[in-house]
């Protein structure tokens, strides 16, 4: 049951970090928003989002409340206020607010929840970790559909009704009293376990960059080239959509492979095998059945960053908090500076031509996590 809820708040905190992706087609025509700045602002909720985790991961490494789990569900909401701005030129400093301290919310609560779920001992890690996952995703990819389907009827003042969510999830937490996983300041090098489990944190790091690049691309930047394509506002939203879906249940189902198979093979396979995914949806991406395809290209691709995240749980390096605290968060801000390095690009190319390269990050990804199983066959077994 404290996994389910976990899941849950993951599922709430994620669906307010997804909407604004979804619907800035509408807020850049609401606001006289150029591409420019509307790419700012994505990436002021991205970077703080993702951030401040690894400032969270180091500071409450050895604290067992879950107290951030509440103030992080409040914060988070805080998106639900666009309509509230003005339409004028002072708009666009008070949108970086918000997305400021919806940013700080969604950040503080990701590592927190991840080592609530740590604590469930009695769970492969393998299996929670995807459960944990999935329920992210699912939200992320729900906030862009109920997002759309909000503003498009009512405009930005139909998110209002989301600010009421959080209580939800605080009032479970407490109910359930969920407290957090505190790792002992000392961690055995020569522990046993599979060779997996003794990889350097960094590596996988470093494997899930590219990955979480494309990623980040792709869910950014695919409603607003739908909405020039000529799609409607709820049919980019429904896209991102299809895509967090499939990733739901991916995670599902590849965590239950990974494990009996491993997770370092499975998340290796599903790297490799969302590229072909991603190619055909972007050479079919003006024809509405297209949608379909997203949720093969999910599956594969979302469910190899939820294993990369089941690798670094027992990984050498950092303690848990910090662990988390960079694969969760540190990978995708690192993501959002490269973005943010795309956005001149994007103006001048077009969106859709940026978009084309995305399936590059997950073949590096996997071509790199071949390198590390290599790195691990010539390892000498120790006893």
């Amino acid at each position: 049951m404290q996994l389910l809820v976990l899941a849950g708040v993951h599922f709430l905190i994620d669906m307010f970090a997804g909407m604004l992706p979804a619907i800035l087609p509408a807020i850049m025509s609401e606001f006289a928003l150029s591409l420019s700045l509307g790419g700012i602002l994505l990436v002021v909720l991205h970077m703080t989002s993702n951030g401040v985790q690894v400032l969270t991961g180091h500071t409450r490494a050895d604290k067992r409340s879950p107290l951030f789990l509440h103030l992080g569900l409040i914060l988070a909401a805080s998106i639900c206020l666009l309509g509230v701005l003005p339409r004028s030129s002072g708009a666009f400093a008070a949108m970086l607010f918000l997305a400021t301290v919806s940013g700080c919310g969604v950040a503080i609560v990701h590592p927190e929840a991840l080592r609530a779920v740590h604590r469930l001992k009695r769970i492969p890690p393998a299996v929670s970790t995807g459960v944990f996952m999935a329920g992210g995703f699912l939200g992320y990819a729900s906030g862009g559909a109920v997002s759309t389907i909000l503003v498009s009827r009512f405009g930005l003042p139909g998110l209002y009704p989301l600010i009421l969510c959080p209580a939800v999830g605080i009032l479970t937490v407490i109910f359930l009293r969920i407290r957090l996983a505190v790792e002992p300041k000392v961690r055995s090098e020569n522990r046993s376990g599979p060779a997996e489990g003794r990889l350097a944190f960094w590596l996988i790091m470093a494997m899930a960059m590219p990955a979480a690049i494309s990623t980040l691309v792709l869910v950014s930047l695919l409603p607003t080239v739908l909405n020039e394509l000529g799609f409607e506002l709820t049919f980019g939203g429904f896209s991102a959509t299809m895509f967090g879906l499939g990733g739901a249940v991916g995670a599902f189902v590849w965590g239950g492979i990974a494990h009996k198979k491993g997770a370092l093979p499975c998340s290796i396979v599903t790297l490799f095998l969302a590229v072909p995914f991603l190619v055909t949806y972007l050479i079919l991406i003006d024809n509405r059945t297209a949608i379909w395809i997203l949720f093969g290209a999910g599956f594969f691709a979302i469910s190899a960053y939820v294993l990369m995240i089941t690798l670094a749980r027992a990984a050498t390096g950092p303690n848990l908090g910090r662990r988390m605290g960079f694969m969760v968060g540190g990978t995708w801000a690192l993501a959002n500076i490269f973005f943010l390095a795309l956005l001149p690009a994007a103006q001048h190319f077009g969106t859709n031509v940026i978009l084309k390269f995305v399936p590059l990050g997950y073949l590096f990804s996997g071509a790199f996590g071949l390198f590390i199983m290599l790195k691990i066959r010539r390892q000498p077994v120790r006893n």
